[in-house]
């Protein structure tokens, strides 16, 4: 077993330990608790920093590379946020399933040794890294608007029934302040997505004069997400929109980006 294995299994550990600081009790006003979250949170971070800074200097491809500082980007993003918003630390357990995928679709790539590629060459150009961090906070942003939403849309079909879970209809934050919260990072999603096809264009021309290689599917499946995060934004100004409908249009735009993102690398 390589130092990699090793390094791959360090981080599955710190995400397990993370995961049972996830079932203490943070909605009290107990700062300890908290406290014990955020530490946890910030040093699965530094883990996957470590990781990244090992797997750079060692022949890598592109999509173990790329989960790596999706891990990263987001698991700060996640610590940043659970800082000042007391309702998203609410949402932590949904959030548990996304990052275990994440971790082990990274931990299955590891595994496969053949076809490894240097990629040095991916920030070598500052509109290709603004194209790729700007990739990465777009995708990172849709997926707590995903997780907001389908708290939306737990807790509304949780009221629905006769007999509801008094347990999980208290863990999450409220069906409002999940709708703002799913608005809102739908919102920076939009501006994201926006400045990442913008930046991946401008780079295109740049480094090959046309735009053939710009117009792939996934930039064209990226370009639809954007089209349909635009006109939900459009029509709920104008007519307003219900949650189920809501849930639908952003569950539908992250499919788009994960197949952009993901699908068509793996199959490519």
């Amino acid at each position: 077993m390589n130092l990699n294995f090793y390094i791959e299994l360090l981080s599955l550990i710190s995400f397990f330990v993370f995961l049972v600081t996830n079932f203490i009790n943070i909605e009290t006003n107990s700062k300890i608790n908290k406290i014990i979250y955020l530490s946890n949170l910030l040093f699965i971070s530094f883990v996957n920093v470590i990781y990244y800074n090992f797997i750079i200097l060692n022949p890598v491809s592109v999509l173990s590379l790329v989960t790596t500082l999706l891990l990263i980007i987001f698991f700060l993003c996640h610590f940043f946020i659970s800082i000042f918003s007391t309702e998203y630390v609410r949402l932590r357990l949904l959030f548990l399933p996304f990052f275990l995928i994440l971790l082990l679709f990274r931990f299955l790539i590891s595994l496969n040794t053949e076809n490894q590629e240097i990629n040095y060459s991916l920030f070598d150009n500052t509109f290709l890294l603004v194209h790729i961090f700007s990739s990465l906070f777009s995708y990172s942003m849709l997926t707590i608007s995903a997780i907001s939403s389908v708290c939306v849309f737990l807790k509304s079909k949780i009221l629905k029934q006769v007999r509801f879970n008094d347990i999980l209809l208290n863990l999450l934050p409220s069906i409002y302040e999940s709708e703002i919260i799913s608005i809102r990072f739908l919102f920076f999603t939009m501006f994201f997505l926006t400045l990442s096809l913008f930046s991946g264009f401008y780079y295109h021309f740049l480094e090959y004069s046309n735009f053939d290689y710009f117009f792939n599917d996934k930039a064209m499946l990226s370009i639809i997400s954007l089209v349909l995060i635009i006109f939900f934004f459009i029509y709920k100004k104008i007519n307003g929109i219900s949650n189920t409908a809501t849930f639908k249009l952003i569950l539908l735009s992250y499919v788009f980006i994960n197949v952009a993102y993901f699908g068509i690398k793996i199959t490519g």
